[in-house]
């Protein structure tokens, strides 16, 4: 692992169990075992080295997702149905802590603050990610499910980082299935 990838994974352990805010540069530089300007040298700011926390999550989560889908026929509704069972696995593991855009979002609240306008930019892309499957699933109108698919998997990732087995990431996956089943 080289030195950039070390920082962002402690910064992002940290981040995941302590919060975004409350995991200053001065921890991350102790539990990383470096200098300041060694984090500085490969994340100028903590905005940029946030931005690559979330980009890294979401980079491996489609990555995941990918490699799982591609057993799946790319032009299925079985694609989609699995998509809901892997999104209902992810959601209910132990080392979810909730989707990183949605706790950055909360953490930085200005709406003019870069990662909150990060943050936004990661919800579209999951929103077009799920709207790209179900286009090529064949769905009728890909872009309202890729936007239904979104409201419940966000939903069910909210409900499921605040009340753990609340039994919503199985709700959402029945939901969904529903949903693609009445779109394709």
């Amino acid at each position: 692992m080289n030195m950039r990838e070390k920082i962002l994974t402690i910064a992002g352990s940290l981040f995941d169990t302590r919060g975004i805010q409350a995991s200053g540069v001065d921890t991350i530089i102790v539990e990383a075992g470096i200098a300041k300007a060694t984090l500085y040298k490969h994340f100028p700011s903590k905005n940029q080295l946030i931005m690559a926390y979330l980009r890294d999550k979401s980079d491996k989560f489609y990555a995941w997702l990918n490699t799982q889908l591609a057993s799946k026929k790319a032009e299925s509704i079985e694609m989609l149905i699995m998509l809901c069972e892997l999104v209902e696995q992810w959601i209910t593991t132990p080392e979810f802590h909730g989707l990183p855009f949605h706790i950055a979002s909360v953490e930085f609240p200005d709406p003019q603050h870069p990662i909150n306008q990060y943050s936004v930019v990661l919800s579209a892309e999951l929103q077009a990610y799920l709207s790209a499957l179900a286009e090529r699933a064949g769905a009728k109108d890909p872009q309202a499910l890729g936007q239904q698919l979104t409201i419940l998997f966000e939903g069910a990732a909210l409900v499921e980082r605040l009340t753990p087995h609340s039994g919503a990431a199985t709700r959402a996956k029945h939901a969904a299935v529903t949903l693609i089943r009445n779109a394709t």
